[in-house]
């Protein structure tokens, strides 16, 4: 963020004493670069004498509004005559105990300084010096209370000289009746006199920074620009202390009768101190809209699956980050109902995307849940699109439209910011993919990656447990993954029979005729036949013999490879991201995703072998090496041996990309082939001990 107005190349501060108008030297010339480099040399942010600035700023405000109200007085020609209401003596109970060493030092440095930007410059670096000690809005403030001191004490002598001899003669010692003749002045206003005053601009930039310094207890990745905003503290305290430098020179210009400041410079360092306050300002409307992220976030997980906590209330502030957000609309009626009542009560599922990207197949699954679950009305389905503001325009409200027309459940209306992206972000993971949330009437989670089971198990998931997805899970993995993807009728009958099944597919047509054809060979030979040896085969995939539909079937496979990374996610979790067998072979049957070929046997349902496809022909192509334990072993067991044989003699590195899925994800995946660990990162690879062949 731009924290003042451009820059102009910076020049050297010191510069000879000027033979014209004064005017000539500009703030342009006192680079922020500049300044800097001057008080980093000398200053850090030092806090070895702490004091409370709150309780300055309290008492600095009020003492100056006792000022402005002599000022005001003397101007309408009231002078000697305010008369403080008993309530002004009770409201002023702020006290502070400042350092009167150091106040007399800095009243000293402050007092009749000829004008200019170089005397002004010269003596606040004096200044810093001598509050070395001080946090810097500390340095700051307690310039501010000097320069109060003096400026007040000659309006408090004034205001009492009609009446008491000794203010009377003090007065005249600080010439402070010469301020009257100042008051309708424009550069007395300018300085101090009006609501927009340098004096004024000073103490709301130091209000302003102590503020910015109460928010240092955050972490700065919860408010990634606080450090940025604390760096800049620094300056900004110098430019307050320079103002006050120039307006106690103005001042002292109308006691003393001397040379007052330039209305340029008077009028760039008005430009300046407004910079920096509307910085502040940005920077603390930023930090409070942080602050209430960090207060949703910590209050959804304190209540979240930890504290019984109604769902309405959990929705409304998931959605808005307070208790009453917007209504539902109900895709069925297209009326809107409010959370409360379309959620009181019951068991949610929060369907959350990532903008509007949710894909047909899961929206035609959830709608035959829909169904399912409505007969009982114990579940209600949420859908939460999380889009960024600058994606809200006229052809992202269509699409939304047209999603929105294709459910039967309650979404988010269009255009809502979702509070708790973060929540969403961190603890439940949204990333690209959708993500499926149940939680109970009472805010339980039921199951946070729920997506998944939707894509294996589909109805069969109800209600969406951690019981419910173990007892899933005890099936063999084909039964849930791969049956449901073939068109063969006998299917059934024949895992019922813990028949032998191959199951096979790839993306080369020329592959999978050659399979077939070898599979022909193979149930031919005699040694088979002898043996009363057989099995099934059944495809997975395109048909080789017509591109008819193509685009059904392509669709049809990126539902199967999404149900394998499905049962795979699930399993992991459920079970531990360590290698186990099922999920060694699921895992191996997604590396195959983009080989020519695949096949996976099985007796019955229980998997045996997956296998890549040039594996598969050579054991084919082999079968005079191991026919002869076919007797023995039987055909699965000699397949197996023989193939398990063939893969230590090649070597191929495994590699697996997993999808942008939502939700948890494995970070640690044992590669399908051996006992390593894969490398971890956007892939997952393993060379199985060997150095990659192709880099």
């Amino acid at each position: 963020m731009a924290i003042l107005a451009p820059k102009k190349p910076s020049t050297p501060i010191t510069h000879p004493r000027l033979q014209t108008h004064k005017e000539d030297l500009s703030l342009k010339n006192l680079s922020d670069e500049a300044v800097a480099g001057h008080i980093y040399s000398k200053h850090r942010d030092d806090d070895t004498i702490k004091i409370d600035v709150d309780n300055y700023i309290s008492f600095l405000q009020s003492l100056f509004s006792n000022v402005q109200q002599i000022n005001e007085a003397s101007s309408q020609g009231h002078e000697g005559r305010v008369i403080y209401s008993e309530n002004s003596y009770k409201s002023n109970v702020t006290t502070i105990d400042p350092p009167a060493d150091i106040l007399k030092k800095v009243s000293i440095k402050l007092a009749f300084k000829s004008p200019g930007i170089e005397k002004a410059h010269q003596t606040t670096l004096e200044i810093l010096d001598i509050l070395v000690s001080y946090p810097w809005e500390a340095k700051a403030i307690l310039c501010l209370a000097a320069f109060g001191s003096d400026y007040g004490l000659l309006w408090h002598l004034n205001h009492h000289s009609l009446f008491d001899p000794l203010a009377k003669s003090l007065a005249n010692i600080h010439h402070s009746t010469s301020l009257k003749k100042h008051l309708d002045s424009f550069s007395y206003r300018q300085v101090i006199f009006s609501s927009r005053s340098l004096i004024y601009l000073c103490f709301e930039i130091i209000k302003l920074m102590n503020q910015i310094r109460l928010f240092s207890k955050y972490d700065s990745k919860e408010i990634p620009e606080l450090a940025s905003a604390l760096r800049q503290i620094p300056l900004f305290s110098y430019w307050v202390i320079h103002t006050i430098v120039a307006s106690s020179t103005e001042i002292s210009s109308y006691l003393a009768n001397t040379e007052s400041q330039s209305p340029t410079y008077l009028n760039e360092l008005n430009e300046r101190l407004n910079a920096i306050l509307n910085t502040l300002g940005d920077l603390l409307n930023i930090f409070q809209e942080q602050l209430e992220e960090i207060n949703l976030y910590r209050w959804l997980i304190d209540h979240i699956d930890q504290f019984p906590t109604e769902i309405t209330l959990v929705v409304s502030k998931l959605l808005e980050g307070k208790p009453n957000a917007k209504p539902l609309i109900n895709c069925s009626t297209f009326n809107e109902e409010r959370i409360e009542d379309a959620l009181r009560e019951k068991n949610v599922i929060l369907l959350i995307s990532s903008g509007l990207n949710i894909s047909n197949d899961d929206i035609r699954a959830l709608k035959l849940v829909y169904e399912e679950l409505k007969r009982e009305d114990n579940y209600k389905i949420v859908w939460i699109p999380v889009m960024n503001s600058e994606a809200f325009n006229e052809e992202s409200h269509k699409r939304y439209e047209n999603l929105r027309s294709t459910m039967k459940w309650y979404a988010v209306q269009y255009g809502t910011k979702i509070a708790g992206l973060r929540f969403l972000e961190e603890i439940w993971q949204l990333r690209d993919d959708a993500l499926m949330v149940v939680l109970d009437s009472k805010s339980k989670l039921k199951f946070s990656n729920a997506i998944h089971l939707l894509r294996v198990w589909g109805n069969n998931a109800i209600p969406f447990t951690l019981e419910r997805a173990n007892a899933l899970l005890r099936k063999n993995w084909p039964e849930s993954t791969i049956v449901k993807f073939t068109n063969q009728p006998r299917l059934q009958s024949w895992i019922d029979q813990e028949k032998t099944i191959i199951f096979y597919g790839g993306k080369d047509i020329d592959w999978i005729q050659k399979f077939e054809e070898k599979v022909v060979d193979i149930k031919n030979d005699r040694s088979m036949r002898d043996n009363g040896i057989t099995f099934e085969i059944v495809h997975i995939g395109i048909n080789k013999n017509t591109t008819k539909g193509e685009d059904d079937n392509n669709s049809n496979m990126a539902r199967f490879w999404i149900s394998q990374w499905g049962f795979f996610i699930i399993k992991s979790q459920l079970t531990g991201s360590s290698a186990s067998e099922t999920t060694e072979d699921i895992l191996r049957l997604i590396s195959y995703e983009n080989e020519n070929g695949w096949a996976i046997l099985t007796v019955g349902s229980a998997p045996l072998v997956v296998a890549r496809g040039n594996l598969v022909l050579g054991v084919f192509e082999d079968l005079n090496a191991w026919k002869k334990n076919l007797n023995l072993k039987g055909f699965p067991n000699s397949f197996k041996d023989y193939f398990e044989q063939l893969a230590l003699r090649t070597h191929q590195c495994e590699k697996v990309i997993l999808p942008g899925f939502s939700g948890w994800i494995p970070m640690i995946v044992n590669c399908p082939e051996c006992p390593r660990f894969m490398e971890t990162g956007i892939n997952f690879n393993c060379c199985h001990g060997r150095d990659q062949l192709n880099k």
